[in-house]
């Protein structure tokens, strides 16, 4: 990612570089889905859905942040391996009518984090697709032929921005060696689903309360004795366990 502040438009923008953009489509596209993610996939007009695809060892292969659009499902989706990601979810198209293509290339992808410009669903602003994730912040989502938003300045100020908000982040919290409670993404998990890769594994976390971490932040200290997950100029990000 590019860490990037636009003062153009007056919001916080990052180019969000790490993130790409599939399309699934087909009849059994919502099933396909569900049956794969940590979180309920159901979806309503508008609705964006944050969810996870695991291995059979629970942890994380890609983080989705889906939406319905024009009879299409998008995602909006961060792995740290997104090749083997997309490989994996083709290898589960079994005699479904399910088709994935990645439309990366196609568009750009900014995130915004101004606290007073976050929406909670999935909107649409002339040619830009807008999306709420859980309240926190907005992907955009704009094609290339398009002219890529100005941005320019502070390299910080994301960083401080989740150490603020306790904001779990790929490379920093998030990887494909720990699983959503190691991370901070056990919110993504539906404690009454089942039936999807890694969630016997979860189940049995949450029901023996063991492995299971919180995500905090404490003030800089040169006594801290622990290591940041996340280091801020102020403050920093922790993962401890409950």
């Amino acid at each position: 990612m590019r860490r990037i502040l636009c003062l153009g438009d007056l919001v916080p923008r990052l180019a969000f570089d790490e993130a790409k953009a599939l399309i699934f489509t087909g009849r059994d596209v919502e099933k396909f889905i569900d049956g794969l993610s940590t979180n309920k996939v159901e979806f309503s007009k508008n609705q964006v859905i944050d969810t996870l695809v695991l291995n059979n060892k629970a942890k994380i292969l890609g983080q989705l942040h889906l939406f319905e659009l024009n009879q299409m499902v998008i995602s909006v989706t961060v792995a740290d391996d997104f090749e083997q990601l997309l490989k994996y979810l083709k290898s589960k198209i079994l005699a479904q009518d399910v088709a994935i293509n990645d439309v990366t290339n196609l568009n750009f992808i900014d995130i915004i984090y101004d606290e007073g410009n976050i929406n909670k669903q999935v909107t649409k602003e002339k040619d830009t697709t807008i999306i709420g994730i859980n309240g926190m912040y907005n992907i955009e989502l704009y094609s290339v032929k398009l002219s890529r938003k100005d941005c320019d300045g502070d390299s910080g100020s994301f960083t401080n921005w989740r150490v603020d908000n306790l904001i779990p982040w790929y490379n920093h919290e998030i990887s494909n060696s720990v699983n959503p409670y190691q991370c901070g993404l056990g919110y993504q998990v539906h404690e009454n689903k089942g039936c999807y890769t890694g969630q016997e594994i979860l189940t049995r976390m949450r029901t023996r309360n063991k492995g299971i971490y919180q995500l905090i932040s404490r003030e800089n200290s040169p006594n801290e004795t622990s290591k940041p997950t996340t280091q801020g100029s102020e403050k920093s990000l922790y993962l401890e366990k409950s």
